[in-house]
């Protein structure tokens, strides 16, 4: 049984991995975000086996960062993640993303720091076809850790 503690920066550590639920990307997937951020391009919705398609990728693709969300997510897998604030993230899109994939996203706590008072940990990642092994979209993401207090120290006094 996996025991969940809170994140922070005393129990994390360099080295330790993390992975993902799978997800298969579904149509409804798609269709809600596009709705989301406005964004219904035809690369999104036209194209079939039949039919031509207007992404020069040989078909229907998803929007590159619909998976985004699946890096971040990882971590719950260990520990029960209140709150973060994102400092820095990067994202290379290898392959576009399509559905009927399943998708699964593995990491690595590669560096944790201090820097003016306050706690980082930065997370290298990989979102892979679980199918085939393909590298989809790699990155790394580099999020504050707050304190147990929710508080840090330098800003108590304000």
């Amino acid at each position: 049984m996996i025991e969940f503690k809170e994140i922070n920066y005393e129990v994390v550590t360099v080295g330790e991995e993390f992975m993902s639920d799978d997800f298969l990307i579904k149509p409804e997937d798609v269709e809600t975000f596009a709705f989301a951020v406005e964004d219904h391009d035809p690369w999104y919705f036209e194209g079939s086996d039949d039919a031509p398609a207007s992404s020069p990728f040989g078909g229907k693709i998803t929007h590159p960062v619909l998976m985004g969300n699946q890096a971040l997510f990882m971590r719950h897998s260990k520990y029960i993640v209140p709150a973060g604030l994102h400092a820095k993230m990067q994202y290379e899109f290898v392959e576009p993303l399509r559905v009927g994939m399943r998708v699964r996203t593995r990491g690595k706590l590669i560096d944790k720091y201090e820097k003016r008072g306050r706690h980082y940990m930065v997370t290298e990642f990989a979102t892979r076809d679980e199918e085939t092994g393909t590298v989809l979209v790699r990155g790394q993401f580099t999020q504050m850790l707050f304190p147990k207090s929710g508080v840090h120290e330098h800003a108590k006094n304000r």
